[in-house]
């Protein structure tokens, strides 16, 4: 007996140690004959060591927790004596296809996406051996014939990670020897023969190192590099610096005769302070050789950083560039940029001069759960001297003409009080006016019901609607050239005031379908600048030189002569301007509608909207106001001049007293909505769509007026077509009087009594614009609403990457068997046209001309021929009322993996770029430029 149980018991040994694995194909090297498996384990329940409770051997097979539990293994292994050649720390490792366990020579082979694990040591492979007699570990990995790897082998302890064909580990020890290794940290590669590996293991102090032998720093991540800085002796502490002996730069394998005696390659994780390296190395035959998007990068703390860089030149041209970035989680996050530009120019003359100009941008954006009351936010974007013309020459710089900002603070009460102060700013760069506000403070309450009961008993009464609400506005304002902005003595052209508001309205229903709605304004300016107007009788004779043909003799004759002088003085003092108006209105509707049993037109529906109303508003040319006087023209003529007295104080927004005299005005207008039932074949249902989305017709008659009481009949309307890829709009003009035929002016008698007709027509417009995109033109052959759709789906579910996977290159020949991919190509491409024609009378003639008054076509926009080809049109077309073409702007792109390569064109400018350099990142000073830039096409300060 005792023999027939040991036999047993030997058989279960060998059967929990060697167990039939499932038939796979085996790696290469290892037959079935030489090769025990253990069936299916693939689990990190396999450990090595004594584990986290000290009690377990050097090599443990069993799972935590057996059929009698953990508590009673624990109890028989802590008195086992643990080796003190045992690791500090369990092992962990896991195979999918096999693993073999040598108890002879104390290995264990792993087969088949293995990998071990410990403490903050991982190792992934095809492959992996681990001697817990030497306590070491090797892992390596399997080249495929076609390229590439099987398993190829990583290795990551804590931050550090990196592939190598081959690698070798000691446990106790940390340190290990690397093959063919290939690591990335902070964007930067690092690829070497051969390295041997420092860990630092469980000491903090200290920093993993590795020391390479032929390696290469670089920021291509191809497992051969096409570029970078090769060096046979290299140091890299981890997380901190890469330091490298003598190197040269390496270009596809080939060496360059660019070389340093040594580099310190900087690797910390996250913001650090450092220089910037030249973005672009550029030569001007105006500006000399300079070197672009060189400074400094300052991290102030953790949400703010500061960049400064500059290009400069050698013939004294230089710019200034300050960038800083914020962000605060839950409270804001903005960017502020501010550029200043130092430029010489040379005339034809040969004369030098140099233009100062700047620019100044700031994005401001408060997080909705930074406060509920108080919010700040917007952007400023500011300019002088035309820094953006004369430093770009994209379509976008060149057809950009204005320019404004809007910065405000406004803070909100638990009673119905509004309190806001902004800065406002409007520019424009062809005529180089500049408007700014600052500061606009606002103070408004909400809409107040001052009759409505607290208590309510019965129905609601007709007083309950009144409604009142008080707004006022203190306001300076600044108007200057953008040259003069900053120049002394600026400030002494501010204006400034204030404006106050109150309103009241209310409206019922009368008669059912009759809505009224009484309303009365009262406003009041306050203005601390008036003007006088005096008239100086003294004769003043001018005269003019004119000089003869030989450039010898001049002969002065008297050309003309002002009869009187008007002079302008500013009084400085409080005046204020108050107006006021009150009104009623009526307004119904009224529906038609007409059905139709067959054909694809079912129903056609017109809604018709009159509104009728009356408004009052004081004469307040009455010399009794007192704001408006009058001075003499000339000494030859009894005529004045009127003037109004606030002329000298114009505010933006803020009323001026009314020149048009006493209005007591009956005022009407008709709006029209015309729609159509169409019915669809496709789902036999029926489709809503608007024939015109309005037509209104609006005019008034004055009964205090003097003379000419009924106004002008203006008709306007607008409709869209074929799913708002074209617009057309109108707009035409009937008046009911003649007009003087030499001067074109409206006269006082009615075209009833000269023509017998009762309207006249005086000017009409018609406008027809297109924008075609691929998005439209898809869901126009559809049949469905772009407009309606893009609104109904959630922001990153909108259309506008055309269905590129991105994954694979496409060729023009290949999309051109699928009509849905040609269109991909131009997914981001648009194409826009304008079309204006309008009708004036020609007083020089005597005729009424028709003319195009506009006709544009333009497209912009890129094409995406491939993956890595990319076609950019900045602007292109063709203006047909001018006959030239609209200042073309192209540009091509080629991604070259690590490195892009760029072509750039403005032929109405004569400058061009060229470029190929490697990405952006830290060796992208590594550039090779070539162009013609905007100071040697003579194009500072052109205007196109």
């Amino acid at each position: 007996m005792p023999a027939k149980l040991i036999i047993i018991l030997s058989f279960i040994m060998l059967a929990a140690l060697t167990v039939r694995a499932q038939e796979r194909p085996l790696p290469p090297g290892v037959s079935p004959s030489t090769r025990p498996t253990v069936e299916g384990i693939r689990t990190d329940s396999v450990r090595i060591g004594p584990g986290r409770n000290g009690g377990r051997p050097a090599f443990d097979s069993l799972p935590p927790s057996g059929p009698a539990g953990p508590s009673a293994r624990s109890a028989n292994l802590d008195s086992i004596t643990i080796s003190p050649d045992a690791l500090e720390d369990q092992v962990e490792y896991s195979a999918v296809d096999s693993m073999y366990f040598d108890i002879k020579n104390k290995q264990i082979h792993l087969y088949g996406e293995a990998e071990v694990k410990m403490q903050e040591m991982s190792v992934k492979a095809n492959y992996i051996l681990i001697d817990w007699k030497e306590n070491t570990m090797t892992a390596e990995g399997q080249r495929l014939p076609g390229g590439g790897w099987l398993g190829r082998p990583q290795f990551t302890q804590g931050d550090q990670n990196f592939f190598a064909g081959k690698v070798r580990y000691n446990f106790k020890s940390y340190k290990g020897i690397i093959y063919d290794s290939q690591t990335s940290q902070e964007g930067m590669n690092i690829v070497s023969e051969k390295g041997k590996f420092f860990g630092a293991g469980n000491d903090t102090t200290k920093h993993n190192v590795i020391y390479n032998k032929n390696g290469i720093i670089t920021t291509c991540d191809h497992e051969r590099p096409h570029f970078g800085i090769n060096a046979s002796k290299m140091k890299v502490v981890q997380d901190k610096v890469a330091v490298v002996g003598p190197s040269n730069l390496v270009i596809g394998d080939i060496p360059t005769p660019l070389w340093l005696p040594f580099g310190f390659f900087p690797m910390k994780i996250g913001r650090k302070t450092g220089l910037i390296f030249p973005r672009n190395y550029e030569y001007s035959e105006a500006w000399g050789f300079g070197l672009e998007n060189v400074g400094y990068y300052l991290p102030i703390n953790e949400n703010m950083d500061l960049q400064l860089t500059s290009d400069i030149y050698v013939k004294g041209t230089f710019r200034i560039h300050a960038l800083s970035n914020y962000r605060k989680r839950y409270k804001h996050n903005g960017q502020a940029k501010l550029d200043f530009s130092y430029q010489r120019v040379e005339d034809d003359s040969a004369r030098i001069s140099y233009t100062p100009a700047f620019g100044i941008q700031w994005n401001h954006t408060q997080d909705s759960k930074a406060h509920p009351y108080r919010s700040f936010g917007g952007n400023i974007n500011l300019q002088t001297g035309n820094y953006q013309r004369n430093n770009r020459t994209d379509a976008e710089a060149r057809f950009t003409s204005s320019l404004s900002s809007n910065m405000s603070y406004r803070q909100r009460f638990d009673k119905p009080f509004d309190l806001s102060a902004a800065f406002n700013h409007s520019q424009n760069t062809q005529t180089r006016n500049v408007t700014i506000s600052f500061p606009t403070v606002n103070f408004q309450t909400q809409t107040l019901y001052p009759f409505k009961r607290k208590v309510k008993t019965g129905g609601e009464k007709w007083f309950e609607r009144i409604q009142m609400r008080y707004s006022s506005e203190a306001k300076n304002q600044l108007t200057a050239k953008d040259t003069t902005l900053f120049r002394p003595g600026i400030l002494d052209s501010l204006k400034y005031g204030v404006r106050h508001n109150v309103t009241t309205s209310t409206s019922f229903n009368l008669l059912k379908y009759f809505t009224f709605s009484p309303s009365a304004t009262y406003k009041e300016v306050w203005y601390f600048k008036t003007q006088e107007k005096t008239f100086d009788p003294t004769l003043t004779i001018v005269y003019d030189t004119i000089y003869n043909d030989d450039s010898t003799e001049f002969i002065i004759e008297n050309d003309t002569s002002r009869f009187g002088t008007i002079n302008t003085e500013e009084i400085a003092g409080f005046k204020p301007l108050r107006q006021f108006n009150t009104g009623i209105s009526m307004s119904t509707k009224v529906f038609g509608t007409l059905l139709f049993k067959r054909g694809k037109v079912r129903g056609l529906r017109h809604v018709i909207t009159p509104t009728f109303g009356f408004n009052y508003t004081p004469d307040y040319t009455n010399p009794d106001w007192g704001y408006f006087k009058e001075v003499q023209r000339d000494l030859r003529e009894d005529e004045k001049l009127r003037y109004s007295i606030f002329d000298n104080n114009r505010l933006g927004g803020f009323d001026q007293p009314s020149t048009g005299g006493k209005q007591m005005a009956l005022n009407y207008g008709f709006s029209n909505l015309f729609e159509a039932k169409i019915f669809q074949k496709r789902d036999s249902t029926l489709k809503n769509i608007k024939l015109f989305n309005s037509i209104g017709v609006n005019g008034s008659y004055n009964f205090a007026a003097d003379s000419m009481q009924w106004s002008t009949v203006s008709i306007g309307g607008n409709t869209n077509f074929f799913n708002s890829l074209t617009s057309f709009r109108f707009n035409v003009v009937l008046d009911p009087y003649d007009f003087n035929r030499k001067t074109g002016a409206r006269i006082n008698q009615l075209v009833k009594e000269t023509s017998g007709n009762y309207l006249r027509l005086s000017t009409w417009s018609v406008n027809l614009g297109t924008n075609l995109t691929v998005q439209r033109l898809r869901d126009l052959i559809k049949g469905e609403d772009t407009d309606k759709k893009v609104a109904n789906q959630p922001p990153a579910a909108r259309p506008g990457d055309g269905g590129r996977g991105g994954s694979t290159e496409t060729t023009v020949a290949d999309v051109l068997t699928n009509q849905e991919d040609f269109l991909s190509l131009f997914e981001d491409f648009s194409i826009q046209h304008n079309f204006a024609l309008g009708q004036r009378y020609n007083s020089k003639s005597g005729k009424d001309t028709i003319a195009v008054t506009a006709h544009t076509i333009s497209s912009r926009g890129s094409i995406k021929l491939t993956q890595n080809w990319n076609i950019i049109v900045g602007n292109f077309g063709y203006d047909f009322q001018n006959k030239k073409i609209t200042y073309p702007d192209f540009a091509f792109a080629r991604d070259l993996h690590c490195w892009e390569m760029g072509v750039s064109w403005q032929p109405q400018f004569g400058s061009y770029s060229f470029f190929i350099r490697v990405k952006p990142g830290k060796l992208d000073f590594i550039n090779i430029p070539y162009g013609k830039r905007i100071q040697d096409t003579g194009g500072l300060g052109r205007r196109f």
